[in-house]
This record gives C-alpha cells, structure tokens and sequence, in this order.
C-alpha cells in the first residue's frame, strides 16, 4: 500500500493528460566537477507514452519525440526510460517526492565517448488556457 501511495504522489498528472513546461535554461553535467549554463528555450509536452520538446535553435525549431517504454521509481524518484527514432535511450528523471518541481534531469550517452551525459533542464509549468503566462 506504501508504494501505491508513493506511486499515486510522485506521478505528476501528464499521465492523465498532457503537461506542457518551458524551459528557459540548461545545466549540463558532462562530468562530476563542472557544469555549464546555457540559456535555451525549450517547450516539454509530456503525455501518456511520449515526451516531446521542442527546442529553439538558431536554424529553426528541433523536436525531438521520446517514446516512454517503461516508468521506474528509483529513490523516491521517477524515472522515465524512453527511446528516440534513432532508438538511443533517453532516461528523464524527476526530483525527489519531497523536492519542488523546478528541473528535470534528462541523460543520455555520449556517440563518441560513450560517457554519460546529464543535462539539468529549469522549468516552469505552462498555462495551457487562453492566458499565455507561465508559473513556477
């Protein structure tokens, strides 16, 4: 019963629906001992078996859509295990149950080197109603 409760309250409600989030900074991780900020804006569409985000770069708009093949909770944390159309695994991990909803952690590994590669994305929830403001 715990880790029904647990699952009930670290699910956020994408799986109901959709949930849209910006996110207007990157911090990326490429090693243990330094990070990086990089201001992108990127729109993240979570629903029931996909993710989408749609990031601005200066050629246009990239999207990429992520298959969400299983959900795990590791550490009171949920975990998102998704595949790209190239098929590359895309884990996206969630801040713990007791944390605020402020970044998701989205990892992958390298082509060249094979290291893990963590990138900590900032969000904000976005109203998907006639108003067009954001909310943290």
């Amino acid at each position: 019963m715990k880790t029904l409760c647990l699952i009930i309250l670290l699910i956020p409600s994408f799986f109901i629906g959709q949930e849209v989030y910006y996110s207007p900074f990157t911090e990326t991780y490429p090693n243990i001992y330094r990070s990086e900020f990089e201001q992108v804006n990127r729109r993240i569409v979570f629903e029931s078996n996909a993710v989408t985000i749609v990031t601005e770069t200066p050629k246009g708009k990239d999207i990429e859509v992520l298959n969400i093949q299983e959900t795990r909770i590791v550490d009171n944390r949920l975990r998102l295990i998704c595949t790209n159309r190239s098929k590359r695994k895309i884990t996206i991990v969630f801040p713990k149950e007791q944390e605020e909803f402020l970044y998701i952690d989205y990892y992958y590994r390298s082509l060249t080197t094979n290291e893990e590669i963590q990138l900590r994305l900032h969000v904000e929830e976005m109203q998907t109603g006639r108003e067009s403001t954001y909310k943290n």
